[in-house]
This record gives structure tokens, sequence and C-alpha cells, in this order.
């Protein structure tokens, strides 16, 4: 009788275990997901300070409207006090946002879009993290 109690504790001890375990390969990139991105999601004010080579930072302001434009204001910290600003028109496709008039796009994330370089890749290295403009609002 004893072994009888032993060995049922010891399958729902195994049965728990595994059926705890998961065991599907893209769960990370399920549980990542934040839902269908759309036009209307993206609109906002988004900011941060990027990398600069000869400055501090540049104090970055993006801006996305319902009606498709944005305005890119950015001021070179340390270097001037001038603010440049950059409007135009935006598109989304395939998960990257375009800015009429940029050389690069932006890959829309939760809260944030993440700059990528001229060839439409991510960027990677010590400073990938500065080249994230999070969402204001």
């Amino acid at each position: 009788m004893r072994f009888f109690v032993y060995l049922t504790g010891l399958v729902i001890v195994v049965l728990t275990t595994f059926g705890c375990i998961n065991t599907r390969t893209n769960a990370s990139i399920d549980n990542n997901k934040f839902g269908k991105i759309t036009e209307g999601r993206l609109v906002g004010t988004y900011g941060g300070d990027l990398p600069c080579t000869d400055c501090e930072a540049i104090a970055t302001v993006l801006t996305i409207a319902s009606d498709k434009a944005y305005t890119l204001e950015y001021v070179y910290v340390g270097k001037s006090t001038e603010a440049f600003s950059k409007t135009g028109k935006w598109e989304l496709q395939e998960g990257e946002l375009n800015l009429e008039g940029l050389d690069f796009k932006y890959k829309v994330e939760p809260n944030q879009l993440r700059q990528l370089d001229l060839s439409g890749n991510e960027i990677t290295g010590d400073l990938a993290e500065r080249y994230i403009l999070r969402s204001l609002e």
C-alpha cells in the first residue's frame, strides 16, 4: 500500500513538472508579439537621445500624425542650440516606418521605434540601444 502511495505521488510530480515545460519552439516569439502593427497604433510622439560623433547626443523628437504627416525635430546637444526640423509623409510597410526624405527607416516595436542602418538592418554593437525613440505618450 505504501508503495502505491509513493508511486502515485511520483507520477503526480513528474506529470506536473513536464506539464509546465513549454516545448513550443516559437514560444518566445509568440509571447513578444504586441498585436498587429497598425497605423493607428503608430500615431504619437517619440523621443530619445541618439548617438553623435562630434557632440554629446542628438536630442530627437518624432511626431507621427494620423494624416500620414510627420515632423522630425532634433538638436545637436553640446554643439549648438539651434533646432532643426524635417517634415514629410510617412508610410508603414511590413513593420517598418518609412519617412519621406530620410535615408533610414525605423522598425516598429512596442512603444518605441528602433532606427535601422542605411541597408535596413538593425544597428548592433555597444550603441545599439541608443538608436531607440521611445513613446512620449
